[in-house]
C-alpha cells in the first residue's frame, strides 16, 4: 500500500523531471540554431599546411583578398606546416565544427596519403566544400641541368642511375608520385630529396642544388618565363592554358598523367547549414572576376567543383591513385 502510493506520488515529479528535460532541450536547439543564423559572426580563419611560396599559399592570398563580400567576415590566412602537410589536417579534424576553421586541402593529404601511409585522420574525417583549381604538374629542369627537354632527363638518368637529383616536397607529396609515375614508366633510377612543400623545394632548384622538380603551374611558372628554369612537359592528356608552349609529357613519348588540385575542406561534423553557406560563399567567391583576374596572374585558372559533386569525382581519383602504387 505504501508502496503504490510512494509510485503515485513520484509519477508527477517524473513527468516534471521530463517536462524540464524537453524543455532543455528545446532551449539548446534553439541556441544551436540562432548561432547557425548568426554565422559567421566573426573571422574566419583558412589553413594552409605549407610553408609560403607553393600553390597553397599563394592561392589563398589570392581567394582572400576577394572573399568578405561573399562570405561575410574576413578570411584570415593561418599557416600550420609540419609533415608534409599533415599536421594542419590533423590539427583541423580535431577542432570544433563551427565552420569557423577551414582545411586548404589538396590531392595528397585529402586523397593519397591516408590510402598509403598511416596518417593521424581519415578521409572521412572532413566535408569537401569545393575544389579550386585542377592544374597538371609541370616537370622542369635546373637552368644549368645537363638536359633541355623531357627526353634529355631520361636520357642522363638511364645513362646516370640515381644520379638526377630532384627537388621533392615530400614523401608521397605532389612532385613525389610525379617523378614515381616517370620512373616507374622509363625504367630509370633517381633520387628526391624532401623540402616540405613547393616553396623551398623550387628555391633548391632555382639555386642549383638540385637538377629538377615537378610543380604547379602558379610555382614553377614565372620562373619558365624569366628563364630560370626550363620547362619539359606537363602531366595532363592537354597543354596547360597557362603554359601553352610547353608539350604533354604524353605529347613526348611519356604518358604521365599528374594532375593535382587545391580544395577547400571542413570538419565532418559541420552542421548542414553552415557547410551550405561556406559553398556558396566559395562559389560567389571562385566565380568573381576580380578573383579570377588574380588567379591569371600566378599562372593558373579556376576549376571549380562544387561540394557534393565533388564527392564522387573524389572517390575516382582515389581509385585511381592506387594503381601508382601496385
Amino acid at each position: 500500500m505504501f508502496t503504490e502510493r510512494k509510485r503515485r506520488q513520484s509519477r508527477p515529479r517524473r513527468m516534471i523531471s521530463t517536462l524540464v528535460a524537453a524543455v532543455a532541450a528545446l532551449g539548446i536547439v534553439g541556441l544551436s540554431g540562432q548561432a547557425m543564423a548568426e554565422y559567421p559572426d566573426r573571422p574566419v580563419r583558412l589553413v594552409i599546411p605549407y610553408p609560403p611560396g607553393g600553390g597553397a599559399s599563394l592561392h589563398a592570398g589570392v581567394i582572400a583578398t576577394v572573399a568578405e563580400p561573399y562570405l561575410g567576415q574576413p578570411l584570415i590566412m593561418t599557416i600550420r606546416v609540419g609533415g608534409g602537410g599533415i599536421k594542419a589536417a590533423e590539427w583541423v579534424s580535431k577542432q570544433k565544427a563551427d565552420g569557423y576553421i577551414v582545411l586548404m586541402g589538396d590531392i595528397t593529404i585529402n586523397s593519397l596519403r591516408p590510402l598509403v601511409e598511416e596518417v593521424p585522420f581519415e578521409i572521412s574525417d572532413f566535408t569537401p566544400i569545393g575544389r579550386i583549381t585542377l592544374d597538371p604538374l609541370v616537370f622542369v629542369g635546373a637552368k644549368d641541368a645537363p638536359f633541355n627537354n623531357i627526353n634529355e632527363m631520361v636520357d642522363y638518368a638511364k645513362a646516370n642511375p640515381g644520379e638526377l637529383v630532384y627537388s621533392s616536397d615530400n614523401v608521397n607529396g605532389w612532385t613525389y608520385v610525379a617523378f614515381k609515375a616517370l620512373t616507374k614508366i622509363t625504367g630509370t633510377e633517381m633520387r628526391g630529396i624532401e623540402f616540405g612543400g613547393g616553396g623551398p623545394a623550387v628555391a633548391n632548384v632555382l639555386g642549383g642544388h638540385t637538377m629538377a622538380y615537378a610543380g604547379a603551374p602558379a610555382v614553377v611558372g614565372p620562373h619558365i618565363q624569366s628563364g630560370a628554369l626550363k620547362p619539359l612537359c606537363t602531366g595532363s592528356t592537354k597543354r596547360a592554358t597557362t603554359l601553352p608552349d610547353v608539350p604533354t609529357c604524353a605529347e613526348e613519348g611519356y604518358p604521365v598523367q599528374w594532375e593535382v588540385w587545391l580544395g577547400l575542406f571542413v570538419h565532418k561534423d559541420t552542421p548542414e547549414p553552415i557547410v551550405a553557406h561556406l559553398r556558396k560563399a566559395f562559389t560567389g567567391i571562385l566565380h568573381d572576376k576580380g578573383m579570377k583576374r588574380l588567379i591569371a596572374k600566378i599562372n593558373s585558372e579556376i576549376n571549380h567543383v562544387e561540394g557534393g559533386e565533388w564527392v564522387a569525382v573524389l572517390k575516382e581519383e582515389q581509385e585511381r591513385l592506387m594503381k601508382i602504387y601496385e
